[in-house]
């Protein structure tokens, strides 16, 4: 397999796993079902879930469609991607009433002392894989080039 090849793969794993995982993740208990939830937030949250699906498709489809311009392929990919997941290291920077941690308050993670929170690493490795796929993708592909 080239280089190539294996980006789009990378991609495509991180675009539709990451949308089935965040379908898994948050249309449970203590996301989308949750009944402290106020009601029009658990509908901004299943937008939002839908809203990746469709976008993760359509850069899916970007990545395997026939083009000429493959380097706009794994670029929108990629930019589509990162628009989703990095939000979710700044956005209780911009809302302070928001938490990283979905749990019970003072229950969160620790490893030697400092707060880990599953939600930020699995993230930090969609996009780091998101740039991997990009970078792979990205410097096989001459435009025009077949990959």
């Amino acid at each position: 397999m080239n280089r190539g090849a294996l980006g789009r793969y990378v991609l495509t794993f991180v675009l539709v796993g990451g949308a089935a995982m965040s379908f898994l993740l948050d249309w449970s208990a203590n996301h989308l079902l949750n009944p402290l939830w106020h009601p029009h937030a658990r509908y901004h949250g299943a937008i939002l879930l839908f809203l990746f699906a469709g976008t993760a498709g359509v850069a899916t489809w970007l990545l395997w469609r026939p083009s000429k311009e493959r380097r706009v392929a794994f670029t929108v990919a990629a930019l589509l991607s990162l628009a989703y997941w990095t939000p979710f290291f700044y956005v209780p920077s911009l809302l302070p009433q928001s938490s990283y941690w979905a749990g019970i308050p003072g229950h969160e993670p620790r490893i030697g002392g400092t707060t880990v929170y599953p939600n930020l690493v699995v993230v930090g490795v969609f996009v780091a894989l998101t740039a991997l796929g990009w970078g792979l993708g990205y410097f096989a592909a001459e435009e025009g080039a077949k990959v």
